[in-house]
């Protein structure tokens, strides 16, 4: 209910500054500067480390035999204490993870690396990795990857 209340301030704020704002008085565009802004805007800020993710997963489409297939996860804490990601165990050893080690503050990002080694692997790759970390609401989310590996294209002569 706490969360719902917040959710409709937040709301009702944004709605009335947007309706201040078109009263019809145009405003130069260097008299307003704006803070700098996460690239989402959570409705609520939690009271605990929260872990929010751009995208769960990545679709590589096709990907050349040989060259790695690598995918940058990025997740920001949207609470108000400190998050830490204590594991991000990939599903099998083909896939290879690397993650923030170092405490994720309030309002900042981190990132998870996903690399498949793609040698010897021809055709279609669904893989995962199981992220933990003191998230209160998500503790573990799984993250995922896939496509296709396809033969490198035979240089001619």
């Amino acid at each position: 209910m706490k969360h719902l209340v917040l959710t409709l301030i937040i709301f009702f704020l944004a709605f009335s500054s947007n309706a201040q704002s078109g009263s019809g008085k145009k405003t130069s565009a260097k008299a307003k500067v704006a803070a700098p802004k996460l690239p989402i805007t959570p409705a609520v800020i939690y009271e605990k480390a929260e872990i929010k993710f751009d995208t769960l997963s990545h679709d590589f489409k096709e990907v050349i035999e040989g060259k790695d297939a690598i995918y940058v996860f990025t997740f920001y804490n949207i609470g108000k204490e400190p998050l830490t990601i204590s594991n991000a165990q990939p599903s099998c050893s083909c896939t290879v993870s690397d993650y923030s080690k170092e405490p994720i503050m309030p309002g900042k990002s981190g990132s998870i690396t996903v690399k498949y080694g793609t040698q010897n692997r021809m055709g279609p790759f669904t893989k995962s990795v199981t992220v933990t970390s003191n998230s209160t609401i998500a503790p573990i989310v799984t993250l995922s990857i896939n496509g296709t590996v396809i033969a490198a294209p035979q240089e001619t002569h």
